[in-house]
């Protein structure tokens, strides 16, 4: 370089002159610093040119003042920038030296004088620079610590987790809103006291043990310390760790506590649940069981291994060729397992049967890593299903042996499952299409198929259980048959109707058995009325005429005797055409009408039985009343009964025997005895004595020439009126007959309707 030529010129036009030569070697001087030089970048300080120009500036202002308001603008700003860059503050006062540095190494290659003034003036505006950049170098700093402590702070605080710190005296150095929280504490009342101070006895020994072995050990420490607030006791998972000092050495013990209540009483229930679990499944009939990739067993357990007939433990460690060696079905279960198939098998091992659900487990290459299943003992539902079968078997068996069709009807779907009877039964064809419920409802006849319909419903909407009618059903052929149908109403758990399974059976045959003796009957009812009302007439003429004729008294006695005779046998036959008659009503009216009243038994008796002394003189009737006769009866019909009775007695003894009547009140009845010595009754015949024309044959009998109606029509009478007809005859102790009869007749419930299938 050529030194500056006279004249000289002043040190601040020099500077200008050469401040793009300045700038530049600044920049190779910044840029280049080697390991000794500022750790920065290798890119030059920015705006070096600008630096250049502030100097220079400054030397124009000098003055007597040693304020330089641009050089110490301009170094502040270059001090911030340098901190936002990074740059430690001694790497900005080293780079302010290499501008001094290459200043004054232009100036001296220019040859320039020093000037005392100048250059105290340039040192002067260098370190004014020096002194803004450190300042403010130093002010950014301790703002941005400020600002990173700050959100630092906020960060702790604003933790979900306990964070706290102690010192080695276990007074604490700083908590965070979250122990605030947990603890109800405020932070200045808890800073600066020990746990001791602020918790129990007991919780604050915890506490005090864990920090020492902190510091003791220099290592951290995770535990669980349980603490009692007011809500209960709650856990803390804490994790504590030492703070060293300066020194290097543990001076705080920091720690971390996350309340883990909820995950500890979840984790409890987890592993009660898991625990109540294995023991339910050790309890069930199952085999849990597991082996490896290659078929080595590592699980083999449960309560079914009894049944299976294995040691608990005997299978762990064999491998399923060893285990299965004598079964292949087993041993190609395995291997498919092991080939990634997942599939259920039943199988028997040890006289028990299992159903095993296999499932291979894959690794993230798809390969198969493991093998585990369960095996569940289905001894018992294969016994089930057999006795099913056997059940299934002989129901088939039972509906080919009955005359009934069995059916079974699907009510959401209208399917009807028929016994194999049914085309039989309805003379069926080939049927087209299924014999569902549009079928059978078909084949009602018109007139019954709304009443039949209407009855169902009803059935199923009442909640019942029992459904019964009677429809007439066209055969196959064509025919009608009349059905008796009774189906049982099948219902789930919600009472909602599901099935009816019921029997079709065919009546056609009774039903016109019945009608046939219903006609015969009413043919009989009407014979016997017109007979009865016919005969009546005459007879009432003939004993009429007979009384007025034996009430003359110019008759002679052949004449009297011949108009008694006609009168006998005119009250004979008004007696037979009684019995006939009552025997009519009995037979087929539904009974002997009862017109009951209050009347005394022992007075009715004595009038009747004075009445069958005159009819025969010649025999010895005795009576014997004893108790309360008093009662309600039919004093007709029970007139009836001592008439016949005693009548009896009288024709089937011999004439010197008595005849005994006994009348005999108890409590709550009245009992009526007829007794007469002579040849017993047949044993024979006993049992159907009260039967129509039924009645001893006996050789000495008076009057052989009656109906055979009078037993019959006396027990009628006994029935009627609730009470109980006994006989007993033998040689020795002759025959006797007990009426008991109740001293109240009972008005008898209605007759039920008789159940009718409609």
């Amino acid at each position: 370089m050529t030194p500056c030529p006279v004249p000289p010129c002043s040190l601040s036009e020099l500077l200008a002159a050469r401040r793009e030569d300045i700038a530049r070697r600044w920049e190779a001087r910044t840029g280049g610093t080697g390991e000794d030089g500022p750790p920065r970048d290798a890119e030059p300080a920015p705006g070096s040119l600008e630096w250049v120009d502030a100097v220079v500036h400054g030397l124009r202002l000098l003055s007597d003042t040693s304020e330089h308001p641009t050089s110490r603008a301009l170094g502040g700003g270059h001090g911030v920038g340098r901190f936002r860059a990074g740059t430690d503050i001694d790497v900005v006062v080293r780079e302010y030296g290499l501008l001094r540095d290459v200043v004054l190494e232009v100036l001296e290659e220019v040859g320039w004088s020093p000037d005392f003034r100048g250059l105290r003036a340039l040192n002067h505006a260098i370190d004014a620079s020096i002194a803004a950049a450190v300042t403010h170098h130093a002010r950014e700093h301790a703002r941005t610590l400020h600002a990173t402590e700050s959100k630092l702070h906020d960060i702790l605080d604003h933790a979900p987790v306990a964070i706290y710190a102690k010192d080695l005296a276990g007074r604490y150095l700083f908590v965070n809103r979250a122990f605030e929280r947990n603890t109800g504490l405020r932070g200045p009342d808890v800073v600066g006291h020990t746990d001791f101070e602020l918790f129990s006895l007991e919780v604050a020994r915890v506490f005090a043990a864990n920090d020492r072995r902190v510091f003791e050990t220099r290592q951290p420490w995770e535990s669980d310390e349980h603490v009692s607030w007011t809500d209960g006791w709650h856990t803390y998972q804490s994790l504590k760790f030492p703070l060293p000092g300066e020194d290097g050495l543990p001076s705080a013990v920091c720690g971390i506590s996350t309340d883990v209540t909820e995950t500890r009483r979840a984790q409890r229930e987890r592993d009660e649940a898991r625990e109540r679990l294995r023991r339910v499944i050790t309890q069930l009939p199952v085999v849990l069981w597991a082996t490896d990739a290659v078929g080595y067993i590592t699980l083999f357990e449960g309560k079914a291994l009894e049944a299976m007939g294995v040691k608990p433990g005997a299978m762990i460690g064999l491998h399923t060729s060893e285990a299965y060696a004598d079964r292949p079905d087993l041993l190609d279960a395995a291997r498919r397992a092991r080939a990634g198939e997942t599939f259920n098998m039943e199988m028997e091992l040890g006289g028990s049967w299992f159903m095993a659900y296999v499932s291979p487990e894959l690794g993230a290459d798809g390969r198969v890593t493991s093998v585990s299943g369960v095996s569940l003992d289905i001894t018992e539902r294969r016994r089930a299903e057999e006795v099913l079968r056997q059940s299934e078997r002989r129901y088939r068996l039972a509906t080919r042996a009955t005359r009934d069709v069995i059916y079974d009807w699907n009510l959401a779907t209208g399917c009807i499952e028929w016994s194999d009877l049914a085309a039989q039964q309805f003379r069926l064809g080939p049927v087209p299409g299924s014999m569902d419920v549009d079928w059978w409802t078909r084949h009602i006849h018109a007139d019954d198929r709304e009443r039949v319909a209407r009855d169902i419903q009803e059935v199923l909407e009442r909640g019942e259980d029992y459904w019964h009618d009677e429809y007439r059903f066209q055969r196959g052929d064509g025919s009608w048959a009349v059905i008796e149908d009774r189906g049982q109403v099948i219902r789930d758990a919600r009472g909602l109707a599901t099935r009816m399974v019921g029997a079709m059976h065919d009546v056609t045959e009774r039903r016109s058995v019945e009608q046939e003796a219903r006609r015969r009957a009413e043919f009989e009812q009407l014979l016997i009325g017109i007979v009865g009302h016919d005969l009546r007439n005459p007879i009432s003429a003939i004993t009429m005429a007979s009384t007025t004729l034996l009430r003359r008294e110019d008759l002679d006695e052949r004449q009297r005797k011949v108009l008694g005779r006609i009168l006998s046998s005119a009250e004979r036959a008004t007696r037979m055409l009684r019995d006939v008659l009552d025997f009519t009503q009995a037979r087929l009216g539904g009974g002997i009408p009862m017109q009951p009243r209050p009347l005394d038994l022992h007075e009715l008796t004595r009038q009747v039985v004075d009445e069958v002394r005159l009819a025969y003189p010649e025999r010895q009737l005795d009576l014997v009343c004893l108790g309360d006769g008093a009662g309600s009866w039919d004093p007709d019909r029970l007139a009836q009964v001592i008439t016949n009775l005693v009548s009896n007695a009288i024709n089937y003894s011999p004439e010197p025997c008595p005849v005994l009547v006994r009348t005999h009140g108890t409590r709550g009845a009245v009992s009526l005895c007829v007794h007469n010595m002579g040849a017993p009754i047949p044993a024979e015949l006993v049992p159907r004595l009260f039967e129509p024309m039924k009645r001893a044959e006996r050789l000495d009998a008076r009057d052989g020439r009656g109906l055979g109606l009078g037993l019959f029509i006396v027990k009628h009478i006994v029935d009627a009126h609730g009470g109980r007809l006994r006989v007993r005859s033998s040689e020795q102790d002759g025959t006797l007959v007990t009426v008991r009869l109740p001293r109240c007749l009972d008005p008898l419930p209605p007759c039920p309707e008789k159940l009718r299938y409609r």
